[in-house]
């Protein structure tokens, strides 16, 4: 394809744009007030740091380790901070490497790498003390290693962010079959073996977590104890909107009288898995109420449900979301390609209408539909600028 730089001003525009990415969240970082206030989570992950130094465990029944680990070895305030700030400027490169691998396309590379530096949600949770931004660019590591057909390193990349949002457990074994014996056309055989080293490394990267879990439970937790919480969050006789919020959405009260964390999981679970055999039609209604919560245009939360961060996140959402349509319309020939991506987001998208539906969920999408929108992006250009300049 035509290019709209040499190759080296393209070197001179990702310096360019990484050094954007990093003023744009350093500005954020000084404008905004602190928000714990309002996500609570932020909260919770530095108490978690604080006890893995203090008692040498994790004992939060929610929260997977990986993220009040880093807090843990970088210290919160501006230690965790910074690193944010350095893992958000990573995934813009990454979002650029990706377009790449997905269009080798210069003008779509680079308009998703501008638009992932300016993309004001990712500024956001680059500053907000969340585990996003680290699940965000371990996912993206773990794509371009598979589109790379490195597939040990995206094990590695992929358990890590299992370690950081239990969610991503449920797809990287069939990202990994996918990959293989999909877009890169190789054997059965060489998937199986892609799969069995991705179960060693998974073992090998999650045994300390076990190992953490038997210490503080005195039993085998895999991931965590928060599964029965967020189904029966999302399904049971309170939920009327799909949200996930205590005493609105849900009521522990009745499971109050279970002392051990395991039993009390594993009661919630079932109490949500009855509700959704007995009421079918109800589960349906949900779901669809979770699907509108989590690809709704402007914030549920009460915090941030001001003119000016509607207004802010409607004009970064609604065209990102038309270039995305028509970069994936445009690039129809390339669905063997793009799939993994489009399964991905259908599949996460779906076991978040299963669970608790919101915009923040969202987020680990969205560096996705960048992607594509910079393709969208570059054939706007082409047709309009282009195809202009080739007529006259």
């Amino acid at each position: 394809m035509t290019s709209l730089l040499s190759a080296k001003s393209e070197r001179i525009a990702i310096i360019a744009l990484i050094a954007l990415a990093a003023v744009l969240r350093m500005t954020a970082a000084a404008v905004l007030p602190d928000q714990s206030s309002a996500l609570v989570d932020a909260l919770a992950y530095r108490e978690l740091a604080a006890r893995l130094w203090s008692d040498g465990q994790i004992a939060g029944l929610y929260q997977m380790p990986l993220y009040p680990l880093l807090i843990a070895v970088v210290g919160p305030s501006i230690g965790q901070l910074g690193a944010d700030i350095a893992l958000s400027v990573t995934s813009v490169w990454l979002v650029y490497a990706l377009a790449d691998q997905l269009f080798s396309d210069q003008y779509a590379r680079i308009f998703a790498m501008a638009a992932a530096a300016c993309y004001p949600p990712l500024i956001f949770f680059s500053v907000v003390g969340l585990s996003e931004t680290l699940f965000i660019t371990l996912i993206l590591a773990a794509f371009l290693c598979w589109y790379r057909a490195r597939f040990t390193a995206a094990a590695f990349f992929a358990v890590l962010a299992v370690l950081t949002r239990p969610v991503f457990d449920v797809f990287a074994p069939a990202l990994v079959v996918f990959f293989a014996l999909v877009v890169h056309r190789q054997s059965f055989k060489k998937a199986v073996q892609h799969l069995a080293v991705y179960v060693l490394v998974y073992c090998a990267l999650m045994s300390i977590w076990w190992a953490n879990n038997y210490k503080v439970y005195g039993d085998f937790v895999r991931l965590t104890l928060g599964g029965g919480t967020a189904l029966y969050a999302g399904s049971n006789p309170l939920n009327r909107t799909g949200g996930g919020n205590l005493h609105i959405d849900y009521s522990l009260d009745g499971f109050a009288n279970i002392a051990n964390p395991i039993e009390r999981d594993r009661a919630l679970r079932n109490a949500a898995v009855s509700y959704i055999v007995q009421n079918p039609q109800r589960f349906a209604e949900l779901a669809a109420l979770k699907f509108l919560r989590i690809w709704r245009l402007w914030p549920v939360h009460e915090a941030y449900r001001t003119t000016a961060a509607v207004v802010v996140l409607v004009a970064s959402l609604v065209p990102v979301l038309l270039l995305a349509g028509l970069g994936l319309y445009v690039n129809w020939n390339q669905l063997r390609r793009l799939s993994p991506v489009l399964l991905f987001g259908i599949g996460y998208t779906a076991v978040h209408m299963i669970l608790v539906g919101t915009i923040r969920y969202r987020l680990a999408l969205e560096p996705f539909l960048i992607i594509l929108a910079g393709a969208g992006a570059s054939y706007l250009v082409r047709y309009f600028a282009l195809g202009s300049r080739k007529s006259g």
